[in-house]
């Protein structure tokens, strides 16, 4: 229990000092910022936690003086007699709350007159083997410093072996679970995976989130972190962070992230909880970089098997719910958006709460542009102006106009046709619809027969993917890609060169994985 092992001469001549001359002011001393329970050695369950409390510091204050200077009963005279037992209940004394788990103490051993030590220990335990403080007639003044747990009552036991001495105690502070619950974490062995190193969980079943925390840093400097986890396993299924929530609660999360801008003020309440909750008022809330995939997100069954990628992109003004570009979009992305599924745009029925209403985006074999609109010739003649933003992403080539003339039967026809103006001309005045299309500038060669690896099995051991429609689905068993039983098709696999790029991708990860290792290793030494 003791928390170092040197003599404080001088700070006992000090408190010495300030007792002969009634002052009531006591040095201070470091005491450690968080402070766990001793564990037993060998294998522990999870029943064996431990409890990382946080230090509360109280002004520097005496409990006892075993000579007197003002102090009775538990706390006053007599001297301690050798080898015998004494109890000082802590609690209530200088500001030491009943909820005090542990206190950090400094103990003065006075009036010394051979070899012994002082053995503390949480009332009502048994004796330790271990000193917190050694004497001798040579130091007949001496002190250390302790965390000490508190025992039955909220009080310690002092001994005092082989001599009497006079024990003067001093309190700078304590540890409780109580008002710190933010701020406590367990240590679990084999909660999640036997190689995790630390395991943290929220104790308490009321406090709410404080700023407080377990692990926090203060640097300013590149990369610095309050909480850092690293895997250096090139192999396995392993994780630097692994972070799980059993709360069935809206907005619960295995990890929540909050940037320095503060969750957002509208953050709406979810019915349901998250993996990854990350939160930011005016910047980024979740923000992925990969050379494979930034963020993917996946929908399961109830047996495992994947039956969507999901990602879900909520923008209520001009921030991004996915981020992949610049604002005021749900989901941007900054190249081309590839989906195997139609794209819906999805309303709300207008008068049945149970249903929406469903429209979809027309598909064809070239990347179109279009304008539309009504006009009405004049002396048989109409000039339609482009849009500049028409004329802006459409190729000079490729233009097409449709003529839908309103009333009488009317010939109509293009007189001339351009990125500028659109003459018509027809045989009677009459209104009209009309439908200009183009081609979007840079994708004039675009050729909707392509090679693609968009459907290739991740691995040999993937499975056809639940996701795809049934056509998708039939397709890819016509053309080899998978069994009818939904494996992958081995004999395609080699001919096309998909184990090839699979074995590449493998001894690629793992190059890169022990690259990375290596760095970590560099940036990070064993002491």
């Amino acid at each position: 229990m003791s928390i170092r092992k040197t003599s404080f001469l001088g700070l006992i001549f000090a408190i010495l000092s300030g007792v002969a001359l009634g002052s009531e002011a006591i040095p201070n001393w470091p005491a450690p910022a968080t402070w766990a329970a001793p564990r037993s050695g060998g294998v522990h369950t999870m029943s064996e936690i431990t409890f990382m409390l946080p230090f509360v510091g109280v002004t520097p204050c005496r409990v006892a003086d075993t000579r007197g200077n003002g102090f009775a009963g538990q706390y006053g005279p007599p001297s301690l007699a050798a080898n015998a037992t004494r109890d000082f209940t802590i609690t209530g004394q200088c500001g030491i709350p009943a909820s005090a788990d542990a206190v950090s103490f400094n103990f003065a051993a006075l009036n010394v007159g051979g070899n012994g030590d002082l053995r503390v220990f949480p009332a009502g335990g048994s004796v330790p083997l271990v000193s917190t403080l050694n004497y001798n007639a040579n130091t007949p003044n001496i002190a250390n410093a302790a965390v000490v747990p508190l025992g039955t009552g909220g009080a310690i036991t002092v001994q005092a072996d082989a001599v009497s001495i006079d024990l003067i105690i001093d309190v700078n502070g304590y540890y409780s679970r109580a008002g710190s619950a933010a701020e406590q974490f367990r240590i679990v062995e084999d909660f999640c995976c036997s190689g995790a190193v630390i395991v943290g969980e929220n104790l308490d079943t009321s406090a709410t989130f404080s700023d407080g925390g377990a692990f926090v840093s203060l640097s300013t400097g590149d990369f610095s972190a309050g909480v850092k986890g690293t895997s250096l396993a090139s192999t396995g299924l392993t994780f630097g962070v692994y972070g799980v929530s059993l709360s069935t609660g809206g907005n619960a999360s295995g990890v929540r992230g909050v940037d320095a801008t503060g969750p957002p003020v509208t953050l709406p309440f979810l019915g349901f909880t998250v993996g990854v909750l990350g939160e930011s008022t005016t910047n980024l809330g979740v923000w992925g970089r990969s050379g494979r995939a930034g963020v993917a997100g996946s929908l399961f069954d109830t047996g495992g098997n994947m039956i969507a990628f999901g990602i879900l992109g909520d923008s209520t003004d001009s921030s991004n719910g996915f981020y992949g570009g610049s604002p005021p979009w749900g989901v941007f992305a900054g190249g081309d958006l590839g989906v195997s599924g139609v794209k819906h745009f999805v309303e709300p029925h207008p008068e049945d709460p149970n249903m929406v209403i469903l429209y979809s985006s027309l598909e064809g074999r070239e990347v179109g542009t279009y304008f539309r609109g009504t006009a009405r010739t004049v002396d048989h003649q109409a000039v339609i102006e482009v849009p500049e933003d028409f004329r802006i992403v459409t190729d000079e080539e490729g233009l097409t106009v449709q003529l839908t003339p309103v009333g009488p039967l009317t010939t109509m026809s293009v007189e001339s046709e351009d990125l500028n103006r659109i003459v018509v001309l027809s045989s009677q005045d009459v209104t009209f619809h009309y439908l200009v299309q183009g081609i979007r500038r840079g994708y004039k060669e675009f050729q909707p027969l392509a090679k693609g690896d968009e459907f290739m099995p991740l691995s040999a051991d993937a499975r056809m993917p639940a996701y795809l429609t049934q056509e998708a689905r039939r397709r890819l068993i016509a053309n080899g890609t998978y069994n009818a039983d939904g494996t992958v098709n081995m004999q395609t696999a080699e001919r096309v060169g998909w184990t090839r790029v699979w074995k590449e991708r493998e001894e690629r990860d793992k190059a890169l994985a022990a690259a990375n290792a290596t760095a970590r290793r560099s940036e990070n030494p064993s002491p």
